[in-house]
């Protein structure tokens, strides 16, 4: 994995601790690189229509603006924008929600560590 990252990862996650944790996953992968981290869902889709990632891990418990709501406008601005939706809580009604408002995959933040790699392998690699 000596080459340059392939893909850009816009990470959305208020918890910072986190995040940090997601961007040390995606580099070590290799073939991700974090294009940005936003820590609300506003900042999320600013970012997401600057910088055009290859995809957004969005977070969908949020301050100002949830994920779930998130998702919806940011489909709205960057539509070939895949989103993978995390959570720590398993709540079957916000996981819905928010693949209602258009993301792919769900994958649990207790999984992350071997789930989200293999979520945006199966996304950005079909």
């Amino acid at each position: 994995m000596g080459g340059p990252a392939s893909y850009r990862i816009l990470v959305a996650e208020d918890d910072e601790a986190f995040g940090d944790v997601l961007a040390t996953a995606l580099a070590a992968d290799g073939r991700f690189a974090l294009a940005g981290l936003a820590r609300n869902g506003r900042e999320a889709i600013e970012l997401a229509a600057r910088l055009r990632p290859d995809a957004v891990v969005m977070d969908i418990e949020m301050p100002e603006l949830d994920g779930v709501e998130a998702t919806r406008r940011l489909l709205e601005t960057v539509p070939d924008v895949p989103v993978i939706a995390i959570s720590g809580t398993d709540y079957e009604e916000r996981v819905f929600e928010i693949r209602q408002a258009g993301a792919v995959d769900y994958v649990r933040k207790s999984r992350v560590d071997c789930e989200l790699i293999r979520a945006l392998e199966t996304l950005l690699d079909s």
